[in-house]
């Protein structure tokens, strides 16, 4: 059969491949019109579906931008209220420790990093938070910035073992191949901490390593050095080293040369009990080593090295009983704000006299005394008594420790103490002493800033100027306090002492007049103004009388209490006695000065009736108030003196001429 070769012809066409006249029309199966739609109107489309996606994810850029925005802000504002806390109240230890918490938490560098430095200024002896800041700059900063937080705290607070302990694992850890700058680390720790009471378990950390690292030798040393110092631990201390002993040969625990003097002492100590059996011939070191191992030379060095030894820790023993009653009466050897118990603060000082006379007697270490005191100053470091103790104790010292006292005032008001008044004086005091005038001012100029309401720290402000020879600065804090004074009686009272400096001082009498009329504008019924103005014109050469005259007359025309004017019209009397020149103004002020006092004297008795009749029982003794009377004596500076209430009468050495030129006494 033969098959086609149009093998397409076979296959029956779809409805699409038919011919147009082909495709069936009927109703069941209407003609489809064409469904792809024009490019223009499919790019349009596209263009639309791009630009909704764009716009959705520019949306939620933005949602998230503002989310981040919204929790950045959240946690600045809560940062915010807690910095707020503690500079409205830098004492808040409470609100400290909770800014702490938060910045440790959210891991910020920045803001870790100022929170924990302006909290270890003001409490620097919180090791705790040493290591927390520690631990913070690993997580967060360089391996620099680690270190340099170990070191900062370190000489903060030499005797914390603890802080120690921490920075040493720290050095083991990202050191451990450098065996002997560990090493190193850990001596610089026993030079700083190493004869601290409880400083058992800095000791035991340094001879642990020592151990891992099968360092006998100096495992050996270390319990030499450590059976020295009267500790807490000192018996367990003697027992680990016996154990010690127990375990190794002599040889292994010493070096050669120490070892082989050790033996030749153990033969000839044998050889002069009558024991021959060693070959006592040989030289050191060149015996066998069979000989060497003898288990009864062994014992015999190991006895003469554990006897040696006990010696050393029965002395230190003894030293170490005798401070064990200080010792267990602290019950707070670290630092807190909690104030401390009376007793506990007496135990410190009873120990530290206790210590004082002990290491003064023959072979006593003043050092001791130096370590105790440091002690306890991180207990009671709010106690400004034991600063100044401190500061008394090295300035009682021989030698030249300036530097040593500069750096306990230093700690004192910077760090623990900072608006103590006596004690930055006393600093201010110091330094000016050794020549740093520039110290001493920013010393009182810091502590004015914490009181700005006393005149006193303001004034020795001034008079340190005054004294280096600055007048300039002194008239421009002068005048700087003056306008800040917080009433016009202090403002009055500064620009009296302003006057005078620019008079006695600079011999400004022009200047200090000034000074007090402008005072005297604001402050018109200060008596002290008017004497003080008096002052200055009295030593004022050519003396201006009508104008003494004119200011004694002004004050009693202020509002003033009758006694200040009495006192001020028997003063004119007496300068119109002494230093008139019209006697006819003399008559007549004197007229003027008997009304007043008969004046004040009928209203004072007036006052005293009244008060006895109200007195049911009482009865008059016919006393009655009396005033100065009007005389012509020659005394009058003491009369000033008295009448002036001590303003301006020390001033008493006025120019040798004066008495020449106008025929007055001695000064006014």
């Amino acid at each position: 059969m033969e098959v086609d070769d149009n093998v397409e012809g076979n296959v029956p066409l779809v409805d699409s491949e038919k011919p147009d006249q082909e495709v069936s029309k009927s109703p069941e199966n209407p003609p489809v019109e064409d469904e792809e739609e024009p490019p223009a109107k499919k790019s349009k489309v596209a263009e639309e579906a791009l630009k909704k996606i764009e716009a959705a994810k520019l949306l939620k850029e933005k949602e998230k931008q503002e989310a981040e925005e919204k929790a950045k802000n959240a946690h600045k504002n809560e940062l915010d209220k807690f910095w707020k806390t503690v500079k409205d109240d830098p004492t808040d230890f409470t609100g400290w420790t909770h800014l702490l918490q938060f910045v440790d938490g959210k891991n910020e560098v920045e803001a870790g990093e100022e929170a924990f430095h302006a909290f270890l200024k003001r409490y620097p002896y919180c090791y705790g938070y040493w290591k927390k800041f520690a631990d913070f700059q690993k997580r967060n900063g360089t391996p620099e910035r680690v270190m340099e937080v170990f070191d900062q705290g370190t000489a903060a607070i030499p005797l914390s073992t603890d802080l120690w302990i921490h920075y040493l694992n720290h050095c083991k850890t990202v050191k451990k191949d450098d065996a002997a700058l560990i090493r190193r680390e850990y001596e610089r720790a026993m030079s700083s901490c190493g004869r601290e009471w409880r400083s058992d378990k800095l000791w035991d950390h340094y001879v642990k390593w020592e151990g891992e690292e099968k360092n006998y030798p100096q495992v050996f040393q270390l319990y030499q050095r450590m059976l020295k110092i009267p500790t807490h631990g000192l018996a367990r201390n003697y027992e680990a080293f016996i154990a010690l002993m127990n375990e190794h040969n002599p040889k292994e625990l010493m070096d050669t040369v120490d070892f082989l003097i050790l033996r030749k002492e153990v033969i000839a100590a044998k050889t002069s009990e009558g024991d021959s059996s060693n070959d006592t011939d040989a030289a050191p070191g060149e015996d066998t080593e069979s000989e060497l191992k003898s288990a009864e030379e062994t014992q015999a060095m190991r006895e003469k090295i554990v006897f040696n030894v006990k010696k050393v820790f029965k002395d230190t023993e003894d030293k170490m009983r005798l401070r064990l009653k200080y010792e267990e009466g602290i019950k707070r050897p670290y630092f807190h704000v909690k104030p401390l118990e009376r007793g506990q603060l007496k135990n410190w000082n009873d120990y530290i006299d206790f210590m004082k006379k002990e290491m003064s007697k023959d072979g006593g270490d003043i050092t001791e005394v130096e370590i105790l005191y440091e002690r306890s100053l991180i207990a009671c470091a709010l106690y400004e008594e034991f600063w100044t103790n401190y500061i008394s104790w090295w300035e009682s010292r021989e030698g030249d420790n300036m530097d040593k006292i500069r750096s306990i005032y230093s700690r004192a008001c910077v760090n623990h103490l900072p608006t103590k008044v006596d004690l930055h004086e006393q600093w201010a005091a110091f330094e000016e002493c050794q020549g740093d005038f520039d110290a001493a001012s920013k010393i009182l100029e810091n502590l004015e800033k914490a009181h700005p309401e006393l005149i006193s720290l303001l004034m020795r402000r001034i008079n340190l100027e005054r004294r280096r020879g600055n007048n300039e600065k002194v008239s421009e804090l002068y005048e700087a306090a003056i306008k800040a004074a917080p009433s016009k009686t202090t403002a009055s009272e500064i620009s009296i002492k302003f006057a005078r400096f620019l008079r006695l001082h600079q011999n400004n009498a022009s200047q200090a007049g000034q000074v007090i009329k402008t005072a005297m504008e604001t402050d018109h019924t200060n008596p002290k103004l008017y004497l003080q103005h008096v002052d200055i014109l009295i030593n004022t050469l050519p003396m201006d009388i009508p104008q003494v005259v004119a200011v004694l007359d002004k004050a009693q025309e202020q509002e003033m209490p009758d006694k200040q004017k009495l006192l001020f019209s028997q003063r004119k009397v007496e300068f119109l006695e002494d230093f008139g020149a019209d006697i006819s103004s003399l008559q007549t002020a004197k007229t003027k000065h008997k009304e007043f006092v008969t004046k004040v004297k009928e209203a004072a008795d007036k006052e005293t009736g009244q008060a006895n009749a109200e007195k049911k029982n009482g009865s008059s003794n016919g006393s009655s108030t009396t005033y100065p009377a009007v005389t012509n004596s020659s005394s009058y500076t003491a009369q000033q003196a008295q009448a002036y209430n001590n303003y301006g009468s020390r001033y008493a050495s006025y120019p040798q001429n004066h008495g020449q030129q106008y025929g007055g006494g001695a000064g006014y």
